[in-house]
């Protein structure tokens, strides 16, 4: 009978949000979302919100309603005059700028409505049955009958509505004490279209849900994944009473078991005591108990099968990352866990499943092997809460363990301790690997470590105190590869390296999740990728976006890539990757192929960020300038207070911040920057004549490229020097570094700073037009005598040298021919600023391109769009020939 009931529940839930879906579509939702995204103020909120709400009320549903605003409230949906009479009557209230996950927010809103459901009364209006607030990120839905008894008490009734917040203050104290408050809001940021669309769903179903209960009982808000996590905010928030002691896996873990009641024999309120809670162990955890149960009691907690199993896999995005014993744990969603399985069976075989050893040793809540079934599978996690939050998947486990990966039994080995009993690990694991090395069994270590940065363990692999964060990271400085260590997902690595080699494994595959960092090179990486890859051969993998894995950016790769053990391994220069994404349109989901990238190991022998500092090596840069000089942040602005660390060399050309060697970082204005005198900040060079081709590649190379999610990471080679069309690219460099806008060259006229002969006067050797161009044009204009007394005894700057004697490109002549008509249409206008913004120190006459684009910013020259038009296409030539010269692989 109960299954016969639930099926005939599911139905009616699915045919109902059918009907959701005809009243509110996905394109609405959109329109509504991108609305409250661009909204400038409350207003647009407003209208936004009211838009949708008619759409659903007033337009497509099947009663009668109506949309007004009566004692001028945001909006009040209700039966239209001469309809039949329904039990809903909808307040509704927007705002900007508010939290709805703060009590105190709701309560501002609760408080505004029950002053307009007062003056509703007072009036004879009949009282709204629900009400809604919301903002341009979150809406919570409330029950307005629990709210009708502050109509009978004393309060400020004759203030404003909207400023009752502020000045009926016994109303909002009695407000934050109300447990009907304690609702989360539904989301509509974060997550991907699809859950924003279904919270939106949610959030019209509970209010139908009033409805159909004709308003007179207390409705339950319907929990699902969209809303869960904020849910599990709020009952952080209320439940504990020594939250310290409370570690958050062990409060997802209470959370989850409160929801679902998997396994109410270990977790329950005590019956004597509501205010502790039986935990697994004896265990008792000290909570609120009645704040809990009225909490609990507004949602709806009827879940089918299916819907714990949804709830259930999301366990791990409620745990905070910063919270967590390993950083970079991130929940993997179902569709990747697939495409993971299949490329697991595109390397090894169709039946892998059923012939190997497979180890999910980062296991989580089972994400990855939930929805399959294995011969020979071993479970195990860092915390012993989720062993208990994956109960009931993966049954046919041999055994689901807690088990610190990087430090249980990893200084052990058979040989020494051949005794199970002695180790960690189950002894039905020890055999089976025991087993595995005698037989050549496939052994497959199948997992998404953490793939955060431990950020106290230094390069040399020890933390701030001396001491190694991990067993794991001990083996890796003792054998030369500490650096990588500060990733864990190395120390994975690492530690299944040791048990192939203590367990004598022959047949081995590894597939994990992790950032590709390790294919782009670099010295961080050099000598573990020569350890690893001397071991294991990458075989295939593919990159998707960071953004698929929920609550994390979308700016960077990740990838599921497979592992073989081999012998005569070597590492390889180069790494192909399909580019995948998900696809959830048409009511089902897959993933698509939609490209490929190769990812170059790139050390530092080869480096462009090595080679463009090369010339700098050669001991004839010793010297440096005395006294002071400009150490910048920007053209314009000196970092006083800050510790600078730019040196400058004597006849230095100025100072470029080239920080890394990837494009992720380069496309930065912090990352990569020039400046024509010293910079604040380190992780750069002087630029001297004898680097400066190779420094304008440098800059051009990093500010050309357009990054994109799955190249961000990508390291640059030093150039083919050989290519013909290397030297048209360097000097398409020099046009390019003097005008992009993260070249900051500019001239000073300040009393402490000189890198002349003349007092106050510090040149900018990166002015490229003649001295004698710039005295035509200012030499009988008076307006302009500042500029002609600056060139007095003068001469040409460096640029402007090199540009006389070199030959430029048709993209690169045209660059700087559109920026000379610039400076010539701006220069008339310099007079005006002289005394109004002496920090631009427009009397130089040397004053750089920024400097001249703050004369622009004020005064438009009428070529500066042509500019950027011939810019635009010099730096599109600029970023081909990156990769044509072999200075990045597509």
């Amino acid at each position: 009978m109960a299954k016969l009931e639930t099926i005939w529940r599911q139905k009616t839930d699915d045919q109902h949000r059918k009907a959701l879906k005809k009243r509110l579509t996905k394109k609405s939702a959109q329109v509504l979302f991108n609305s409250l995204k661009s909204a400038a103020n409350e207003k647009d909120i407003e209208n936004a919100w009211r838009k949708v709400f008619t759409e659903y009320y007033v337009e497509n549903y099947d009663e009668g309603f109506e949309i007004t605003s009566p004692e001028n409230v945001d909006g009040f949906i209700s039966a239209r005059s001469g309809a039949l009479i329904f039990a809903l009557r909808l307040l509704l209230e927007f705002k900007q700028g508010t939290d709805l996950t703060r009590v105190n927010d709701r309560a501002r809103i609760t408080c505004q409505c029950i002053h307009y459901m007062h003056a509703f009364k007072e009036k004879g209006y009949e009282l709204p049955t629900v009400i809604v607030g919301a903002d341009e990120n979150q809406a919570f839905v409330l029950l307005a009958g629990n709210f009708y008894k502050y109509l009978e008490r004393d309060y400020e009734w004759g203030i404003a509505p909207s400023s009752a917040y502020k000045r009926d203050l016994k109303l909002m104290r009695d407000l934050q004490d109300d447990a009907n408050l304690a609702v989360y809001p539904f989301q509509f940021v974060g997550g991907n279209v699809n859950e924003r669309y279904n919270s939106l769903l949610d959030l019209f179903d509970s209010i139908d849900s009033i409805v159909q209960a004709d308003g007179k009982e207390t409705y339950k808000v319907a929990v699902s994944p969209a809303t869960i996590v904020g849910m599990f905010d709020e009952f952080n928030h209320i439940a504990f009473r020594e939250p310290d002691k409370i570690q958050p896996v062990k409060a997802v873990n209470m959370f989850m078991q409160m929801l679902t009641g998997k396994n109410s024999n270990d977790y329950y309120f005590l019956p004597r005591n509501r205010n502790l809670y039986h935990l697994p162990g004896d265990e008792k955890a000290k909570v609120y108990g009645v704040r809990l149960e009225a909490y609990l009691n507004h949602y709806d907690r009827n879940f089918t099968p299916k819907e714990v199993d949804q709830l259930t896999a999301i366990a791990d995005r409620l745990i905070e990352a910063n919270e967590r014993r390993f950083k970079g744990d991130f929940w993997t969603p179902t569709i990747w866990a697939q495409r993971a399985d299949e490329l697991l069976k595109e390397v090894i075989a169709d039946d892998y499943k059923d012939d190997s050893l497979v180890w999910d040793c980062a296991a989580g809540v089972r994400n990855l092997t939930r929805e399959f079934n294995y011969d020979e599978l071993f479970i195990s996690t860092y915390h012993e809460d989720e062993v208990y939050l994956g109960e009931g998947y993966n049954p046919e486990a041999k055994a689901a363990f807690q088990y610190d990966f990087l430090n249980d039994d990893v200084l052990l080995n058979p040989k020494d301790k051949p005794d199970p009993h002695d180790w960690k690990m189950p002894e039905s694991l020890f055999n089976a690997l025991i087993d595995a090395g005698k037989t050549n069994k496939r052994v497959v270590f199948y997992t998404n470590p953490p793939y955060g940065t431990a950020t106290n363990v230094k390069a040399d692999g020890t933390s701030k105190k001396g001491i190694a964060k991990s067993k794991v990271n001990e083996l890796m400085v003792k054998q030369g590869i500490s650096k990588a260590s500060q990733q864990l997902y190395c120390q994975f690595f690492t530690r299944i390296v040791k048990l192939v080699d203590d367990f004598e494994l022959k047949n081995v595959y590894i597939g994990f999740f992790t950032k590709p960092r390790f294919f782009a090179g670099g010295d961080y990486f050099e000598k573990f990728n020569q350890f690893f890859f001397s071991r294991f051969k990458f075989v295939k993998g593919n990159l998707l976006n960071a953004g698929e894995f929920s609550d994390t950016a979308n700016t960077w790769p990740i990838t599921f890539a497979v592992y073989q053990l081999g012998t005569g391994c070597t590492d390889q220069p180069t790494n192909q990757f399909t580019i995948e994404q998900s696809d959830y349109s048409n009511g089902k989901a897959k993933v698509d192929v939609v490209g490929t990238h190769t990812m170059q190991k790139v050390y530092n022998n080869d480096a462009l960020s090595t080679w463009a500092r090369e010339p700098l090596k050669q001991g004839c840069f010793v010297k440096m300038v005395k006294g002071t000089y400009p150490q910048l942040s920007s053209a314009l602005n000196e970092s006083r207070g800050k510790k600078p660390r730019g040196r400058l060399h004597q006849g230095s050309l100025g100072y470029m911040v080239s920080n890394s060697n990837n494009i992720g970082e380069g496309t930065t204005n912090s990352g990569v920057w020039l400046v024509s005198g010293s910079a604040y900040k380190g992780n750069g060079f002087n630029v001297m004549p004898e680097n400066f081709d190779r420094a304008c590649v440098n800059f051009t190379a990093r500010r050309a490229i357009a990054p994109t999610w799955y190249n961000e990471q990508d390291n640059y080679h030093a150039p083919d020097t050989s290519n013909p069309k290397y030297q048209e690219f360097v000097n398409d460099a020099l046009v390019f570094t003097l005008f992009e806008n993260a070249s900051y060259q500019a001239a000073y006229r300040d009393e402490d700073w000189s890198n002349t002969n003349v007092p106050g006067k510090w040149a900018n050797q990166w002015f490229w037009l003649p001295i004698g161009l710039v005295k035509e044009h200012v030499e009988n204009d008076s307006n302009l005598n500042p500029i002609y007394d600056d060139l007095r005894g003068d001469q040409d700057r460096f640029i402007a040298k090199q540009i006389a004697h070199r030959s430029f490109s048709n993209e690169a002549q045209a660059v700087l021919d559109a920026a000379e008509k610039v400076w010539l249409e701006t220069l008339p206008n310099r007079a005006m600023l002289f005394d109004d913004y002496p920090k631009y120190y427009l009397e130089a006459w040397d004053a750089g391109w920024f400097q001249i684009k703050q004369i622009n910013h004020l005064y438009p020259a009428a070529s500066y769009d042509q500019f950027r038009e011939c810019f635009e296409k010099l730096k599109q030539k600029s970023g081909q020939l990156v990769y044509d010269l072999g200075m990045l692989n597509k």
